[in-house]
């Protein structure tokens, strides 16, 4: 590869690193750090306020079946580009307007974007990054991605001192849309792999994967683990804070935005752990299914006690750490899949992770609605019930999680 199409690739790949940026700080902010807000301005009830996230996890979910198959035939720069316009579309729409169905459809829209960056990006790193360096480019890419889910909170929330929540997002929307006709314009310069006439998209890897007890029982662990902490990182955590344990707005959007730097810097820590005793990896697996078991008992006994404690804070830290195991999760699934099934063992539980969460936000939003909230000022305050509700659905989740954790073999 000549100097200037390396040059030209790092540029799209640098380009593509922000879009991911950018899609996971529309997961996490929306509606995460502007529940009240949505709430008050759209007069709305919490069910149509969480499908706001959830709409983006079904989207993205069960776009992870197939991007891997588009990826393959079309290529990632086409893949990325294709990503970054719809993205931008999304991400425009959403703020100019409080028509509730172009809302939820500019949701779908960002969902569907911010789907197609990170299966594309992994293509091209290894396209033009040497083996020896193909780890350190991927933990600098998903190091991107996080700080997106980190922006999403703290740093959103003392913007919103300066801007409305609505230009804010306009401007974010405005840069995507200039960084995907830079991107453009770039592909220009390079001549891209022709499209793959040959990819097409077959059934018999996925009756493989998942005709595999030990696959399914992972993927139900995995999900269950994954999605309760995502769905109060991105969904219900910022507004817990603040009804229950009674949290000023920036204090609560701190400790999510440390939730996603936990979650960003645990995947690392984790697997080192994990390799520190010798790679008993679902032994791992099965004590966080401990935790995360201990974690939500501990916060049900608050909510029916009242016990309004900045200690469920920790408590939230703590799942996001113990929910961050894509880097011993992916090494079991290529341990216990044949090769030509292992990538698409890791798109459906990719599909599960998101898939639950979507579920769970509904879910939560419906258990919310089960007892009266309360009017303070202009928000919205509800009950401890409520969150009882919710977090008792959680913790009975958790119990599953467990249940399915230990039957999974000691032998990986």
């Amino acid at each position: 590869m000549n100097r200037k199409k390396l040059l030209i690739s790092f540029a799209l790949i640098s380009l593509g690193c922000l879009f991911y940026f950018f899609a996971n700080f529309q997961r996490i902010a929306i509606p995460g750090a502007v529940f009240d807000l949505l709430q008050e301005e759209l007069k709305l009830s919490a069910p149509y306020i969480t499908a706001f996230g959830a709409i983006f996890m079904y989207i993205y979910a069960f776009n992870q079946l197939v991007i891997g198959v588009l990826v393959e035939r079309f290529g990632g720069l086409r893949i990325i580009l294709a990503g970054a316009v719809i993205l931008a579309l999304g991400t425009l729409l959403f703020p100019i307007t409080s028509n509730l169905a172009i809302m939820y459809f500019a949701r779908v829209l960002v969902g569907l974007g911010g789907s197609m960056f990170y299966l594309s990006l992994i293509r091209e790193i290894k396209a033009c990054v040497p083996d020896k360096d193909f780890g350190i480019a991927i933990s600098i890419m998903l190091f991107v991605g996080y700080a997106g889910g980190i922006a999403a909170n703290a740093p959103f929330v003392f913007a919103m001192k300066y801007m409305s929540w609505r230009e804010i997002l306009i401007v974010l929307a405005g840069i995507t849309a200039v960084a995907a006709l830079i991107f453009y314009i770039l592909t220009k310069q390079i001549q891209i792999p022709a499209i793959n006439r040959n990819v097409k998209m077959r059934l018999l890897p996925f009756r493989l994967v998942l005709h595999k007890k030990h696959n399914r029982n992972l993927f139900s662990f995995a999900c269950c683990n994954f999605g309760i902490s995502y769905v109060i990182q991105a969904i219900l955590g910022k507004k817990f804070l603040e009804d229950f344990c009674m949290m000023q707005t920036s204090d609560s959007a701190m400790v999510l935005s440390v939730m996603a730097v936990i979650a960003a810097v645990f995947n690392i820590v984790n697997a080192s752990v994990c390799k520190l005793f010798h790679n008993h990896r679902v032994i791992f697996l099965k004590n966080a299914s401990i935790i995360t078991f201990g974690c939500l008992l501990c916060i049900c006994i608050c909510l029916l006690m009242n016990i309004r404690t900045a200690f469920i804070a920790v408590l939230f830290c703590i799942l996001a750490g113990n929910a961050s195991l894509t880097s011993i999760l992916v090494p079991v699934l290529h341990l216990t899949n044949r090769k030509m099934v292992s990538g698409t063992a890791v798109s459906i539980m990719n599909f599960c992770f998101f898939m639950m969460v979507g579920i769970l936000g509904t879910i939560s939003g419906f258990l919310l609605n089960l007892f009266e909230p309360v009017k303070n000022g202009n928000v919205i305050v509800y009950s401890n019930l409520s969150y009882l509700a919710v977090f008792g659905t959680f913790f009975l989740l958790s119990v599953f999680e467990m249940y399915k954790a230990m039957k999974l073999s000691n032998r990986y």
